[in-house]
């Protein structure tokens, strides 16, 4: 059984991220706005939108996010182990996530997807509002 956790220190964000760049690739880590020191940054203030479930001795899964402005939030990472998808850990760290931002006082999330995760999102509530460069952006009220 899995826990869902908030990151709180270095080590959990390290091992939470091995498994983010391990699963989205390399210039996800390369990125600015989701490299780890991004990450470190936000962890004070932000710590309840980076979530991740653990069990028995490894990451999971995770949602990791950003504030855009006091209204918007940026879905920007999210990732589960390929052992453990199909079993609604990541749905429920949404569904989470999504909790933890209406309490921050967020209005809406924001999120871009390749094709083969636009039916998750679309389960989770998510309607596409745009295409850009080839990943499809979609969008939930809070």
């Amino acid at each position: 059984m899995y826990e869902i956790k908030c990151v709180e220190n270095e080590i959990e964000l390290s091992k939470v991220l091995e498994l983010c760049y391990g699963i989205l690739g390399q210039g996800t880590a390369n990125n600015e706005l989701y490299c780890s020191q991004a990450w470190r940054n936000r962890m004070g203030e932000y710590k309840k939108l980076m979530l991740y479930a653990w069990e028995g001795d490894q990451v999971v899964s995770l949602v990791l996010g950003r504030a855009e402005n006091r209204n918007s939030l940026i879905c920007g990472c999210v990732a589960c182990h390929p052992d453990f998808r199909k079993q609604g850990i990541t749905r429920d760290l949404m569904h989470q996530f999504e909790k933890n931002a209406k309490e921050m006082g967020f209005k809406y999330i924001t999120l871009a997807a390749d094709d083969a995760a636009t039916g998750f999102y679309e389960k989770c509530g998510y309607k596409q509002i745009m295409e850009v460069h080839g990943q499809k952006v979609f969008q939930k009220l809070l």
